[in-house]
C-alpha cells in the first residue's frame, strides 16, 4: 500500500461517448417512470371520455324519462287542468314537470320544449326536424298546444349539454362552443278524454 500523499484522490474518469450510450441502454432504473409517462397521458384522456360518456347518456335516459313522465298528464287529459295559463306559462309549467325528476343532471335554464298537436301520424312528421342547424339550437316555433282528445301529440324536449372533457370531438359536440344537443321525444294519441268546464 501506498502511503497517503495528502493530495487528491485518484481523478474520476468521465465515460466516453459511446461507453455512455451503452451505459444509458442497459441501466434499468427508471424505467417504469418512464413507461408511465408515455402511457398516463393518453389513459388519462380515454378515461376522462368514458367518464363523459357515461354522464351524457345517463343525462339523455334522465331527460327521456322526465319526458315520458310528464307527457302521461297530456296523454290521460290531466293536462287540462294543469295547463291553464298562455302558451308561455303552459311551456314553463311543462319544462317544470320535465325537471323535476333529473334534479342535478338536467340543467332547466337550458331546456326548451315543444309540445304539438297533428290529426295524423303523417302530419306529426312535419316540423319536427333537426334541432340543430349551424352549430347553434334552432327551436323556432317551439311552444305549447294544448292537446284534445285523440290527437296526435309530439312532445320534444332539447337539452344544451355542456362537454367538459371530450369538447374537441366533432362526433360528440354538435353546437359551437362544446356542447351537444340533447334531444328526448315522445309521440302519442291522447286518450278520448272528456274536457270538463
Amino acid at each position: 500500500m501506498k502511503p497517503d500523499s495528502g493530495g487528491p484522490g485518484p481523478e474520476l474518469r468521465r465515460p466516453s461517448g459511446p461507453r455512455l450510450l451503452r451505459r444509458f441502454r442497459r441501466a434499468e432504473s427508471g424505467a417504469t417512470a418512464v413507461e408511465f409517462g408515455l402511457v398516463a397521458m393518453p389513459f388519462f384522456m380515454l378515461l376522462a371520455a368514458i367518464v363523459e360518456m357515461a354522464l351524457l347518456l345517463w343525462t339523455s335516459q334522465v331527460l327521456e324519462e322526465g319526458v315520458a313522465q310528464a307527457s302521461r298528464s297530456l296523454l290521460t287529459g290531466q293536462s287540462q287542468s294543469l295547463y291553464k295559463g298562455s302558451a308561455a306559462a303552459n311551456t314553463q309549467a311543462f319544462r317544470n314537470a320535465v325537471c323535476s325528476s333529473g334534479t342535478g343532471l338536467i340543467d332547466c335554464t337550458k331546456l326548451q320544449i315543444d309540445v304539438r298537436t297533428h290529426t295524423s301520424f303523417a302530419a306529426a312528421q312535419t316540423g319536427t326536424g333537426s334541432v340543430v342547424n349551424g352549430g347553434a339550437l334552432n327551436t323556432a316555433g317551439f311552444g305549447y298546444n294544448q292537446p284534445q282528445p285523440n290527437q296526435i301529440v309530439v312532445v320534444r324536449a332539447v337539452l344544451e349539454y355542456p362537454l367538459f372533457f371530450t369538447q374537441w370531438s366533432s362526433a360528440l359536440a354538435d353546437l359551437t362552443g362544446g356542447k351537444r344537443a340533447i334531444v328526448a321525444s315522445s309521440t302519442f294519441r291522447t286518450e278520448p278524454f272528456t274536457i270538463g268546464n
